[in-house]
């Protein structure tokens, strides 16, 4: 209990107090209007809940790059204001820790990698390129599925990188997935022109259509080695025989030596361009390419 007859300026802090309770009661939307905002320097952020963990990014970083984020954001945030005015944040959906945007089908593991590509890319860091492989796949799936364009090719680069190739069964798998038609022909060709067959796991990634097409064109081009070669031996091989077997002039012998070993390595180069041609043509056909 305060002794007023003791403190003679009481009136001073009653109304201290009381103006204090006044402006504690003032609306949200009342301060927020009493000074602009910067146009670049005040962030507006959004908060996910991806698994059991928050995730508060700002809102303008997702949305200036993918369209799905940019609709998300347009639509309307339901009923932000409480009676009296004041808006509670907390009932909107992203705009507080107890009430965050629910991203499904996404593990936390893959939003971190996406994010710190993302962040990393737009701020000209390095930590995006210390992504692992596996991170970066997740990078291509999300940013796939929610229309990131430049992070998507960001993400295509860094899996075509040669210092760390993709295997071709992953490769072809993840064009098929996520439509990255320029990895296809590159795949199925390693696939095709490679000395051992296709495994049963490799099959089963391949889908078994797939693995039958790949399995026929694979065929006829063991078929067409094959010619190829007899052609080889009957053209090249049995004739040096027959030509060494009779006596000419070493005048003679020299200069026709060194035609048909030009010839030769020019027929071979000619017959491995048109066996990687024909390895093309028939997966373009067989896969629809």
């Amino acid at each position: 209990m305060i002794n007023t007859t003791d403190m003679p300026e009481s009136g001073i802090f009653t109304l201290s107090l009381v103006t204090s309770m006044e402006h504690s009661t003032v609306s949200k939307s009342t301060i927020s209007h009493r000074w602009s905002k910067h146009p670049e320097f005040y962030t507006h952020t959004v908060t996910f809940l991806v698994e059991d963990q928050l995730f508060r990014v700002p809102w303008d970083q997702l949305a200036v790059e993918s369209t799905v984020f940019t609709d998300m954001f347009l639509l309307p945030k339901g009923n932000s204001e409480m009676p009296g005015g004041q808006s509670d944040s907390e009932t909107v959906e992203g705009e507080s820790d107890v009430c965050p945007v629910t991203l499904e089908d996404v593990s936390k593991k893959e939003f971190e990698s996406f994010l710190r590509a993302l962040m990393s890319r737009q701020h000209s860091k390095n930590k995006g390129s210390s992504l692992s492989q596996a991170q970066w796949i997740s990078v291509l799936r999300l940013s796939t599925m929610w229309e990131f364009k430049d992070l998507r090719e960001v993400a295509i680069q860094h899996l075509d990188l040669p210092s760390r190739p993709l295997a071709a069964v992953e490769k072809f798998a993840l064009a098929s997935k996520y439509g990255v038609k320029r990895w296809l022909l590159p795949a199925l060709t390693q696939l095709a022109e490679r000395p051992w067959p296709i495994s049963v796991e490799e099959g089963r990634r391949l889908g078994l259509e797939n693995a039958l097409k790949l399995a026929a064109v694979r065929e006829r081009l063991k078929v067409a080695n094959t010619v190829a070669i007899d052609w080889i031996e009957q053209n090249f091989i049995l004739k040096r025989r027959d030509e060494a077997s009779k006596k000419h002039s070493d005048e003679r012998s020299k200069p026709l030596k060194s035609k048909d070993c030009g010839q030769k390595s020019t027929q071979t180069s000619k017959d491995k361009d048109e066996g990687n041609g024909l390895c093309v043509s028939l997966l373009t056909k067989a896969f629809d390419l």
